[in-house]
């Protein structure tokens, strides 16, 4: 399985030298076209930053919650919306039935 990533050409650079398949847009809007065209099945992971996140939000909701690759949002290069964090501290909560996320 691979990991790819989805976001700013900028924020893919570094994923890119790690030997993560990087699919680089231009504008966050650009995403649902990208997502859709990728070989989805072949991926366990699947990195995207934020702004990208926000532009497939629907796209990620519409699939299964047991469904590959597995979605992880992760800050763009400019800096942090909270939405990462937000993501994280909901399937901890899922999974345990209670928020434990030091530092709240």
């Amino acid at each position: 399985m691979k990991i790819g990533m989805i976001g700013g050409s900028t924020s893919i650079l570094g994923f890119q030298a790690l030997g993560l398949k990087t699919f680089p847009v231009a504008e966050p809007g650009q995403a649902v076209e990208v997502w859709r065209e990728i070989e989805l099945e072949e991926f366990g992971l699947m990195f995207i930053t934020e702004p990208v996140y926000r532009v497939l939000a629907g796209e990620l909701e519409a699939r299964g919650a047991n469904e590959l690759p597995v979605v992880a949002v992760i800050p763009a290069v400019p800096g942090s919306e909270g939405i990462g964090r937000s993501e994280i501290r909901e399937l901890v909560e899922r999974a345990t039935g209670t928020s434990m996320i030091i530092g709240e």
